[in-house]
């Protein structure tokens, strides 16, 4: 086709055009900070972020006065939740001894984690606490506790150093020596050879006086926990408290010469949730 001034003219006027129409557009998106969009599905078209995240999504922009940004939400301080269950004080605390309390603590505790096979209770517990079946578990545990406060008075007279030679069982497979029953709950070293739990360790313990609280049969917090395992046991085997056979303990032997059944039944009997 013939190229006629005309058409020239118009092909130089729709080229100025475009050129001023690009340059309108340029200084407009240098003086906003902004590019035209390549496309509708571009989500990062900002050039003009002075404080970038990182790499990781995190805002470096810490000024919480720049009302640009978006400020974290601020959240309470967690609060420590009151007990549920405030323990019933057991027989042997007192102020005059402030550690029998941490020992209560401890048997509660042990009752609840370690031996909560004793919760269910015995086929006599409502002879000691005639509510029992009607308590939950917290309160099922501090009367185990106390069962195990009451045998502990007659056993050791609360005294966690207290040692009883015994006279008719021979000598100590443990320790070689004459057997004795020892600490809260008058347990003995040979003890560990059939009740795994027990954590006492003539190793350490044979070079130390006799009566040393040091001595870790005589800890009060491993007695403890050897003693209520010792109970657990009986209650698995003999499905009861009193027994006349295969019991612990002789304070709580039916028939036995050192019995203190009805004695000890009035000591866990006491706690105002068996009433």
């Amino acid at each position: 086709m013939t190229t006629t001034p005309n058409h020239k003219l118009i092909k130089n006027n729709i080229f100025a055009a475009t050129v001023a129409l690009l340059l309108v557009l340029s200084t407009g998106c240098a003086k906003s900070g902004q590019f035209p969009a390549a496309s509708t599905g571009d989500s990062n078209q900002s050039s003009g972020v002075t404080t970038p995240g990182t790499d990781d999504g995190t805002d470096n922009n810490t000024d919480s006065g720049n009302t640009g940004g978006t400020t974290p939400p601020t959240t309470e301080p967690p609060t420590t939740p009151e007990p549920s269950y405030k323990m019933a004080p057991l027989a042997w605390e007192s102020t005059k001894y402030p550690e029998r309390t941490s020992w209560s603590q401890h048997l509660q505790k042990i009752i609840l984690e370690d031996w909560n096979s004793l919760l269910p209770g015995a086929n006599d517990i409502t002879n000691f606490c005639p509510r029992y079946n009607s308590l939950d578990n917290n309160e099922r545990a501090n009367v185990w506790a106390q069962l195990f406060v009451a045998i502990a008075k007659y056993e050791s007279a609360y005294s966690p150093t207290s040692r009883m030679h015994e006279t008719t069982m021979g000598t100590d497979p443990v320790t070689r020596q004459p057997v004795y029953s020892e600490g809260l709950l008058q347990l003995s070293y040979q003890d560990i050879q059939w009740a795994p739990w027990c954590k006492f360790d003539w190793s350490k313990d044979k070079s130390l006086s006799a009566t040393d609280p040091k001595k870790t049969i005589l800890d009060p917090y491993l007695n403890l926990d050897c003693g209520v395992g010792i109970m657990a046991k009986q209650i698995k085997n003999k499905g009861s408290i009193v027994v006349s056979s295969g019991v612990y303990w002789a304070v709580i032997k039916s028939g036995g010469r050192y019995q203190q059944i009805s004695s000890i039944q009035s000591i866990v009997k006491s706690l105002s949730l068996c009433k």
